[in-house]
């Protein structure tokens, strides 16, 4: 049996904590790192409205809330939206729609900054719009992420050690609004609510919309009961973006219609869809029911006893009065 060497136990356990304790001090850095961009988005309200041509600058933001030093600098970067309808993906100039591409019209200075703990740097934003630019709109992201960091691979969502600032911008000229909802997910029978919901939006425009749905919902008659407004939100150019909510009705009887409308665009577009609920209570009712029935049952069942012991009763009190009234032998006659 081969012997192990008590001294190269040390050196392994001496190896395994050095490395752990490396780790961990890499994993304590990296968690210490916090940058903040503001704003989150510039022009979604649709502000910057530019014609070819045009140029116009704008100012960004960036925080350091580290507790070190950090040097960090700032570049520009097409995006696409996830399946999500609105997760960032950055792509690379090759990849970029010139559609929607503004990334190439974007000068930032500075492009590099030197910030202690809690300091916010200023980044001038030049947007020059080239005489050719097709009318609608055209997106980018500003992000900022230190220069000694490990390179970053441009994945979108979760990139690490990036923060970034979405940027919007419109070009004038003949824009065309349309949208669509594609799909109303509305339950056709229920026995008893909340009622949960969902509905589906198209955005064909040539520029990013931003809708809000109302759910309108009207009971048999035709009489509006409730009224309930979903979260507005924006919808990138070619792209879906699902909405839910939920009814808080438990106990309803009949039809139920509901109307959603969502108003979109600057032309005053609106995106109609309408479907129906049977809300009924089936079991309840079944019970209801077996119970009344049950309950009849019953009263039948004594009225027929009562009645019952009505006739017999009779017969026997014709009997005993019969008996009553016989006259009792005289034995004398009899003699």
């Amino acid at each position: 049996m081969k012997k192990i060497c008590p001294s190269s136990i040390i050196n392994t356990l001496i190896l395994s904590l050095f490395f752990l304790f490396s780790f961990f001090n890499q994993a304590q850095a990296s968690s210490s790192m916090s940058l903040t961009a503001t704003p989150v988005r510039l022009g979604d309200d649709f502000s910057i409205s530019l014609a070819p041509g045009e140029k116009k600058q704008v100012q960004i933001k960036v925080r350091n809330g580290s507790t070190d030093q950090v040097v960090l600098e700032s570049q520009v970067a097409d995006f696409v939206v996830a399946e999500d309808g609105s997760t960032p993906i950055v792509i690379s100039a090759e990849e970029a729609d010139l559609r929607w591409s503004l990334a190439t019209w974007l000068t930032l200075a500075p492009a590099e900054h030197t910030l202690a703990n809690e300091e916010v740097a200023i980044v001038n934003v030049l947007i020059e719009v080239p005489k050719d630019a097709l009318p609608g709109g055209h997106y980018a992201m500003i992000y900022h992420r230190p220069i000694n960091s490990n390179p970053v691979v441009d994945s979108g969502a979760g990139i690490s050690q990036r923060v970034g600032t979405l940027l919007y911008v419109i070009v004038t000229g003949p824009i065309n609004e349309e949208a669509y909802i594609t799909s109303f997910n509305w339950p056709k029978f229920l026995e008893n609510g909340p009622v949960d919901f969902s509905l589906d939006i198209n955005n064909e425009s040539d520029v990013h919309i931003n809708t809000k749905p109302i759910l309108k919902i009207y009971n048999l008659f035709g009489k509006e009961i409730e009224s309930i407004e979903l979260e507005a939100k924006n919808i990138f150019p070619k792209s879906n973006r699902s909405f839910s909510g939920t009814w808080n009705k438990v106990w309803g009887l009949g039809y139920y219609k509901a109307i959603v409308e969502s108003a979109y665009g600057s032309q005053g577009g609106v995106m109609v869809a309408s479907a129906g609920l049977y809300l009924i209570p089936v079991k309840i009712i079944l019970l209801t029911l077996v119970v009344i029935l049950i309950g009849i049952i019953l009263f039948i069942s004594v009225k027929k006893r009562k009645e019952a012991s009505k006739e017999i009763n009779p017969v026997a009190s014709t009997t005993d009065l019969e008996t009553n009234n016989e006259e009792p032998k005289n034995p004398q006659q009899e003699n």
